[in-house]
């Protein structure tokens, strides 16, 4: 006949192996979610990166084009003032002109 404690012994070590076994399955699992979240999280942080480089060319575009248009308007403004002091000039003449 089996001896009562190599039986409670047979017993307890299957349980302690079951459970280990358990363990270090859940622990396993765990690991695995982790890895997976912070992929998860670097994928969206690297997507969100990407969106935030195009927002910053579209923005630099745009401050360009503003550029653009401000040194254009700015060369306007140059060449009226120099046409509004040519007729100024023109008009002091006429009239410096009449005067005399």
């Amino acid at each position: 006949m089996i001896d009562i404690s190599a039986l409670i012994i047979a017993i307890a070590s299957s349980l302690l192996s079951g459970l280990g076994t358990a363990v270090l399955v859940t622990w396993n699992d765990r690991k695995k979610e982790l890895i997976r979240a912070k992929e998860k999280e670097k994928d969206r942080l690297l997507l969100e990166l990407k969106d935030l480089e195009i927002n910053f060319y579209k923005v630099q575009k745009d401050l360009d084009d503003w550029k653009v248009k401000y040194y254009n308007t700015l060369q306007e403004l140059i060449e009226v003032k120099a046409e509004l002091e040519r007729t100024i000039t023109k008009l002091t003449q006429i009239q410096h002109n009449f005067e005399v």
